[in-house]
């Protein structure tokens, strides 16, 4: 799996200073492709450690692994290795094949346009066009969906945890195990489960941008078309399958029975930052990632009400959350065990957890 810097994927609860040290790049991608030049001729060591000192130069996050990431992908080298390849050629005393090897003119040109976007702070993800999530290897990643963060990753070690002691304890049954992701996006999520149990279970995801509908099922399609689940006959949508709706809307109390409900389990990384931390968003996530998919209203908890409301209709199980790190001790509060709100919504908090840079994250509810 694919090692991912912190300053690659910005964590949103890290407000960086991005913002504050972009006043020397320009919005456009000529004059930043201009801050670094990549001759052809030259060597693939030489325009690597060029690259690295100009995104140095203008203060891009990880420049480092930025340059290699981008040169693998110049020089059209494997997805999984080509960036380790690429790392022996840093040391100006590498001798090897490789860092020797001569660049083009086409990979050169190639090079210069991608370092001119790096350098406008477009995120990488977006730039390369895929990334690994979990332990799905080249997830597509397209603008402006959010690029899959590393700590959502532990939102899916949580449902997988969840998913793997229902199925201990279904019995015989083979029914699947069925997963509503609300938010679905890059379908990061919904697809890392899918992809652990893809003839256990089967995700249905939600979103309300047309965008990501389109990209979640391309990325359905691109992990488990040919897999062992449809030798046995089981279709795509049995898997995985992604639909245009909001977390409100997914409802029979308007129209009859039109969704089928009885979910096992809810999850969702859904919009949580509050309106007043939206400037302060590093650049690399406010110029370039969709503001529906950021923002959550005033509290950051606009969607997270909707989301709770319609529970108790969607399943009898638990449902996980991210969710920004003012956001557990608040929902702990205002769902706490035996609370009139609690009672009133028909959902409990049960816990909350942690990311692995030790802000609070994640939170465990429980329909009632």
């Amino acid at each position: 799996r694919r090692i991912i810097p912190k300053g690659i994927i910005p964590v949103y609860s890290i407000y960086s200073t991005a913002r504050k040290l972009s006043s020397n790049i320009g919005n456009d991608t000529s004059d930043a492709a201009a801050a670094v030049q990549v001759a052809p001729g030259i060597t693939i060591q030489t325009a690597l450690n060029d690259a690295v000192k100009a995104l140095e130069r203008k203060l891009v996050p990880e420049p480092e692994e930025s340059a290699l990431h981008l040169l693998s992908h110049a020089l059209d080298l494997s997805w999984e290795n080509g960036h380790r390849e690429l790392r022996v050629c840093l040391p100006s005393t590498s001798n090897s094949m490789l860092a020797n090897q001569l660049m083009s003119e086409e990979q050169s040109n190639t090079f210069q346009s991608l370092l001119g976007r790096r350098i406008n702070l477009e995120p990488l993800q977006y730039i390369i066009g895929q990334w690994d999530f979990h332990d799905l290897v080249g997830l597509k990643i397209k603008e402006p969906m959010l690029c899959p963060r590393p700590e959502t990753e532990e939102l899916v070690e949580f449902v997988l945890e969840e998913v793997s002691e229902l199925i201990r304890n279904r019995g015989s049954t083979n029914e699947r195990i069925r997963i509503l992701d609300v938010g679905c996006g890059t379908g990061a999520i919904g697809l890392a489960i899918a992809n652990r149990y893809r003839d256990e279970v089967q995700v249905l995801a939600l979103d309300v941008l047309p965008d990501a509908v389109e990209l979640s099922n391309d990325n359905a399609k691109r992990f488990f078309a040919n897999n062992a689940g449809e030798k046995k006959g089981h279709k795509l949508n049995t898997i995985y399958k992604a639909i245009l709706c909001s977390a409100d809307d997914y409802t029979n109390t308007q129209e009859g029975e039109r969704y089928k409900m009885g979910f096992d389990i809810v999850v969702s990384n859904p919009p949580y930052i509050p309106t007043k931390d939206m400037t302060t968003l590093s650049e690399d996530v406010s110029r370039y990632e969709s503001d529906k998919a950021l923002c959550g209203g005033d509290d950051g908890l606009d969607i997270i009400r909707h989301i709770v409301k319609r529970l108790p209709e969607w399943t009898t199980g638990n449902c996980w959350l991210e969710v920004d790190d003012s956001h557990p001790s608040l929902i702990a509060d205002w769902l706490s065990p035996g609370s009139l709100e609690s009672a009133r919504f028909g959902v409990e908090c049960v816990s909350t957890y942690k990311d692995f840079c030790g802000r609070d994250r994640f939170v465990k509810l429980r329909v009632l």
